[in-house]
């Protein structure tokens, strides 16, 4: 959209909404939001919201700390989690999606000081990214951060992720105070965090590369920084660590977009529960890499078919696919099963990789940063990391594509996209 200077859609009716068995929707809404209150995460998420996840960090090691590097972060942890926010800062609001079960979304209030604020609170990936990977332990700065973070239309994960590239890059002496504008870029100083935000939002100085991502200041800077620009095509890593669950490996690096955990949330099921409409039958083990693939591929077409669908991927940690498609069905009159939702998950992720092809994207793209093929320094999860060559010929040959990375022209068939075998076959 913004290659064709598109800077809006807007939309406009009275039409009702209809649906086709209005009766059966109410149903099955019920018995599926019956479901996730059922779920016992879901008493924890609503009390502490997805920061919640930080305080059990010291335990899973999930949470990357200082630009992916150490293992362990147990006082700082102790003081910018889901919980320690719900004991001071946070307050009562109006839910911000209408009946969940869950109302995840935080309003925080902080009274005085410099970071006197009202408004938005932090989920789990701003808590880590301006947290952990920056050694900032300070909450309200954090919550602050995210103020100005979300008033600036600037994603977080990626943000965070710039300036801790750029303090290692200034640890190491690859950059200096002069380079950073006068800024003295220490881990965990907040003030340091603030200024370098500040340049990189209105493009000054660094922050004018930095605002380009870490592969391409990585490029710019060179001496040795590549081994510390954590990305995959690109886009900056999610706070979900694959030396945690190693099934992150594949998905991320399969992604369509670059790393990201919502095309496809395994650690919602790295360990937690089934999918038998997938073929899933049995949990898997977290540190496990044989059967990762498939579980990265099934995950995947799930989390595609439930964002076309519109449906929040935190209620779909308690519903399956027969559960989505029982309330599609309801709502359009279409039959659907399970099974079909995913067929439809699965023809929209071929149609995506196909896309990427077309444009240049290889297997040899799928790739991790080499910081996460490396073991942490300390903690939970020291000594392991994933096989990920193990788990993409396992996740390739799942989803039937060629060993270059293409989807091959049987599957492309078998899913109802002839017309794309001729873009990339021709």
């Amino acid at each position: 959209m913004g290659s064709k200077k598109l800077k809006a859609i807007y939309l406009s009716g009275d039409g009702q909404w209809n649906t086709a068995d209005r009766d059966a929707v109410k149903k099955i809404m019920k018995a599926n939001l019956d479901k996730v209150k059922e779920n016992p995460l879901t008493p924890t998420l609503k009390a502490y919201g997805t920061g919640v996840a930080m305080a059990m960090a010291t335990q899973s090691g999930d949470t990357p700390i200082k630009n992916w590097k150490l293992g362990s972060w147990e006082e700082g942890f102790n003081k910018v989690n889901g919980i320690v926010m719900a004991q001071t800062i946070l307050k009562q609001h109006p839910p911000e999606c209408h009946a969940c079960p869950i109302q995840c979304a935080r309003y925080v209030e902080i009274p005085e000081g410099p970071f006197q604020m009202k408004g938005g609170g932090p989920e789990y990936e701003t808590q880590a990214s301006f947290g952990s990977l920056l050694l900032n332990d300070d909450l309200e700065s954090i919550c602050y951060i995210n103020k100005m973070c979300n008033e600036y239309g600037v994603d977080t994960i990626s943000a965070g992720s710039a300036i801790a590239f750029a303090m290692e890059a200034y640890e190491n002496g690859v950059i200096t105070r002069e380079d950073t504008g006068g800024i003295d870029l220490q881990w965990g100083d907040k003030d340091a965090i603030f200024a370098m935000l500040d340049k990189l939002v209105n493009r000054e100085g660094l922050g004018d590369l930095l605002s380009q991502g870490v592969r391409k200041a990585a490029q710019v800077l060179g001496h040795g920084t590549e081994d510390y620009a954590i990305h995959v095509k690109g886009m900056e890593l999610p706070m979900h660590d694959p030396r945690a669950f190693s099934s992150f490996a594949a998905t991320y690096a399969t992604s369509p977009r670059g790393a990201c955990h919502c095309r496809g949330y395994v650690g919602a099921w790295d360990g937690r529960q089934p999918m038998p409409e997938a073929g899933l039958t049995e949990i898997p083990d977290p540190k496990a890499d044989v059967g990762k693939g498939f579980l990265s591929k099934i995950v995947q077409d799930y989390c595609a078919a439930i964002d076309s669908a519109t449906v929040c991927v935190i209620l779909s940690f308690s519903l399956g696919p027969d559960d989505i498609a029982a309330a599609i069905s309801a709502a359009t009159g279409r039959p659907l099963t399970g099974k079909e939702l995913l067929a439809i998950g699965e023809r929209i992720i071929n149609l995506q990789r196909a896309f990427n092809n077309r444009f240049g994207v290889t297997r040899a793209d799928d790739n991790l940063p080499r910081r996460t093929l490396t073991s942490t320094v300390g903690g939970p999860n020291e000594g392991f990391v994933p096989n990920l060559e193990l788990q993409l010929e396992e996740y390739y040959q799942t989803r039937g594509w060629e060993a270059d990375g293409r989807p091959s022209a049987e599957k492309l068939k078998e899913l109802g996209l002839d017309f794309v075998v001729s873009e990339l076959y021709a």
